[in-house]
């Protein structure tokens, strides 16, 4: 009889590529396809999951650091790839995306419908970014419930009543602000980074954590910038907040920073 589980592993956070495997015993899906398929498939190998293991892909947006491998996997192994028509249609236009999912592979998304891949159930909602038909996850598999939000300029009423569902959450941690502003970018792309649909700030993460710290069992901070932050500055920040008000909470058995180019390892959800 097969042991209920289930967990998820972390490829890679941020600029260089996303790619997040959440696994069941019936198979495993995948959030964004955002890795090099050599480098991909070679991970795969690395922590034992049979390619054959994955029943579909969920895209969140048309970015490419989201996308990049994700036409490839379709075409090689007969993926279906979910995704909304925003972002299709995003990928369509954009002439950076070179190779893109032929049509027998798309799949529609809606934030209507509720999806089922590996008895795992997903519902898309709406989230702000510079790019158009983004969403976050809301997952539930057996009573484990997960918001998984990447990608995200603010914190909108719609993500919070999901994140207000959940026990286990994965949330963007972009960027620290004095490293952003006094760093080298451009003062354009500084206020689109920090902008309403830009990123969010680290300051901003660790307040919408610390509002649901009563009933989160775990967090994981994701898409850390590579110019803009660092894992410490992320830790920093939540530990800054958490003491502003006055709670004990350990946040090192609490919150985990994921690797931005590399994988973090698997962790099981329970």
């Amino acid at each position: 009889m097969t042991t209920p589980y289930f967990r998820f592993l972390c490829l890679g956070s941020g600029s260089s590529g996303n790619c997040f495997i959440y696994q069941t015993p019936q198979g495993s899906l995948m959030i964004d396809a955002g890795i090099g398929i050599r480098k991909l498939t070679a991970y795969l190998l690395q922590y034992d999951i049979p390619i054959s293991s994955i029943k579909a892909i969920f895209l969140t947006h048309d970015h490419i650091d989201h996308i990049k491998s994700a036409a490839s996997l379709a075409k090689k192994y007969s993926l279906p790839i979910y995704a909304t028509k925003e972002v299709w249609h995003g990928i369509d236009s954009n002439p950076v995306i070179r190779h893109k999912v032929a049509g027998e592979f798309r799949r529609f998304l809606t934030t209507d419908t509720v999806e089922t891949c590996c008895g795992c159930s997903l519902k898309a909602f709406h989230v702000p970014h510079d790019s158009k038909g983004n969403v976050g996850y809301f997952m539930t598999w057996q009573d484990i419930r997960l918001c998984h939000i990447t990608d995200i300029g603010h914190i909108t009423d719609t993500i919070l009543q999901h994140i207000e569902r959940s026990e286990y959450l994965v949330i963007e941690s972009n960027y620290d602000n004095d490293m952003l502003m006094n760093g080298p970018y451009p003062y354009p792309l500084k206020m689109r980074i920090a902008g309403n649909n830009g990123h969010l700030s680290n300051t901003c993460a660790a307040e919408t954590i610390f509002r649901h710290s009563h009933h989160l069992k775990h967090t994981w901070l994701c898409h850390l910038s590579e110019n803009n932050n660092t894992p410490q500055h992320a830790l920093d920040a939540m530990k800054d907040i958490f003491a502003q008000n006055h709670s004990h909470l350990d946040i090192t058995t609490f919150i985990t920073v994921l690797k931005r180019t590399s994988p973090t390892g698997f962790f099981n959800l329970s």
